[in-house]
């Protein structure tokens, strides 16, 4: 008998965190039970496609041009209660839609990497409509009501910061794991930076700095930074990921073409490990599965424009740790990257050696340990505190 027959994970494409967490964990649990069937569910798209394009609109918009206004949202929906109307509106969507997939797929445990799933699954809990076993992977290190749900099991977080954060929430700690942000085990092994320079054809002498725009190229100020870095006085290779924004992409292929330094524009990159570890700095926005990939192969970070709420929490929890350094404007930006790469290289290998203190390598195998345990218990922990109090 597998560890677990079925796994079910509910996901969402807005960027490529929480999907990448999501392949993660699937992973995990299919090097240590290959008999495992596991399902991933792109849930907002699977149950509503036409919200799916809406939402997914207005949050690449708002993140864009209006992040005051998306962090505002944010802030606003930071205390709402499980038993307030907009939440319980909320856990209506797609309702009959996910009672049905569960009911057909029969899952042993639910795992979900996005909020909305995570409180339709815990409100047909409530219902007493199932009875499957839920957790949650917290895929940034900040506590927002949107993934605490009364009928949740377990929860899988980035750190001990956000665990406190649940239990002043009042989460018993015997049900928050700090496991770390799953990601892919590519992250955790050791690479020849010689020979992974000779593939991208790159000096692994010389000084390099990784630029994240994020799955949707939302880095602020991008094509003003390449272009400073493009033609720099200093030694420098600049490798640029502008993810799914193609015509970021176009933009800059165009400036790299009389660059003065060394420069490789890239797309969406799938073995983005490669060129963190090919990597001495990176310039980001602050998404929690980036940071994590970054801090498991131990490299610094400026963090610059996150994204108010989540990604603002992220940048504190890195700044704090001593792992990032944040920049309130381009200058800063260009200030940092420079004494990091040129100026200042021991400053650099205190930040390589603050990131070992926080990095978790083993988050997913962490994540599928506990729900083995979970899919194991005939009746979960919190699906009978809430029989109990109904009675």
């Amino acid at each position: 008998m597998p560890a677990v027959s079925r796994l079910l994970i509910l996901s969402a494409s807005y960027g490529e965190g929480h999907q990448q967490a999501a392949v993660a964990v699937q992973g995990a649990m299919s090097a240590i039970s290959p008999e495992t069937d596991i399902q991933i569910i792109d849930y907002i798209r699977a149950v509503h496609p036409m919200l799916d394009s809406v939402a997914k609109y207005c949050y690449l918009t708002s993140v864009r041009y209006a992040p005051a206004l998306y962090g505002l949202f944010y802030r606003g929906t930071m205390q709402i209660p499980p038993t307030s109307l907009i939440q319980r509106q909320l856990n209506s969507i797609g309702l009959h839609a996910l009672e049905r997939q569960i009911r057909t797929y029969q899952p042993d445990v639910i795992l979900s990497t996005f909020p909305t799933p995570a409180g339709v699954a815990s409100f047909l809990k409530e219902q007493g409509r199932i009875q499957v076993p839920l957790a949650t992977a917290i895929t940034d290190h900040a506590v927002h009501s949107q993934w605490i749900h009364p009928h949740t099991d377990l929860y899988f977080v980035g750190s001990q910061r956000v665990k406190n954060g649940l239990v002043r929430r009042g989460i018993p700690a015997n049900r928050v794991k700090v496991t770390g942000i799953p990601i892919r085990p590519a992250f955790a092994l050791s690479y020849d930076r010689e020979a992974l320079a000779q593939k991208y054809g790159l000096d692994s002498s010389i000084p390099t700095v990784l630029i994240m725009g994020g799955a949707y190229g939302v880095l602020g100020d991008i094509y003003a930074i390449c272009d400073e870095l493009f033609h720099s006085k200093y030694p420098l290779q600049v490798l640029v990921v502008t993810g799914k924004n193609e015509r970021m992409k176009v933009q800059l292929d165009e400036l790299a073409r009389d660059a003065s330094t060394s420069v490789h524009v890239f797309g969406f990159v799938e073995a983005i490990h490669e060129l963190m570890h090919l990597s001495d700095v990176m310039l980001t926005k602050a998404g929690g599965l980036t940071i994590s990939e970054a801090l498991a192969v131990q490299l610094p970070m400026v963090l610059y424009r996150p994204i108010p709420g989540q990604e603002v929490q992220n940048a504190a929890f890195l700044c704090k740790s001593g792992a990032a350094l944040l920049a309130r404007n381009r200058e800063e930006v260009v200030h940092h990257l420079y004494d990091l790469l040129i100026h200042n290289p021991g400053r650099r290998l205190l930040m390589r050696q603050r990131t070992a203190r926080i990095r978790k390598l083993h988050a997913a195998a962490e994540i599928v340990d506990g729900l083995v345990t979970l899919a194991r218990r005939p009746s979960a922990a919190g699906y009978r505190a809430a029989s109990e109090q109904g009675s």
